[in-house]
């Protein structure tokens, strides 16, 4: 017959070792992230630096080889920030976004051409958007949700970074 004392530190081994692969702690370099998909459904948020004249045309599209849409000054950007000159919101949604291309945050590529009233080209450039990551886990080792950052551009690039 098993003495209780063997039973019960069987049992506490078992159940400690349980909740230790299931923290995703079960060995070195082995981490359980959840599977959860993250997806983010708002705006890109452009600003320009110097800020533009009050008559230039700004458009924009998501994806390489996109056809820009025209897109309306905004006042403000996001997350308490302030941009002299204001910014331009590019929704994720037609017709916006290139050939398919989704708007639930995955493509992180925006064109922006920016003409003056003389259709004289100022800007026409592929920019990488900035993502703000909200790290999940014990030690941020997990990806979780994003959102886009404010992109700033050069008011006079003419070229594709």
């Amino acid at each position: 017959m098993r003495s209780r004392p063997t039973t019960t530190t069987a049992v506490a081994a078992l159940a400690g070792g349980l909740a230790l692969a299931l923290s995703g702690c079960a060995g070195p370099g082995v981490v359980a992230c959840s599977a959860v998909g993250y997806l983010y459904d708002g705006p890109a948020v452009v600003a320009f630096d110097p800020e533009l004249p009050d008559d230039v045309l700004v458009s924009a599209c998501f994806g390489a080889g996109c056809a820009p849409a025209p897109v309306d000054r905004g006042a403000e950007p996001t997350v308490g920030e302030t941009m002299p000159g204001g910014v331009w919101r590019v929704p994720q949604a037609a017709p916006y976004l290139g050939a398919g291309v989704y708007g639930d945050g995955s493509e992180r590529s925006l064109r922006v051409v920016v003409e003056a009233i003389d259709g004289t080209g100022l800007v026409d450039g592929e920019y990488k958007i900035p993502v703000a990551v909200e790290r999940t886990g014990m030690f941020g080792e997990c990806p979780g949700p994003f959102r886009f950052e404010t992109l700033v551009v050069g008011a006079s690039e003419r070229s594709t970074e």
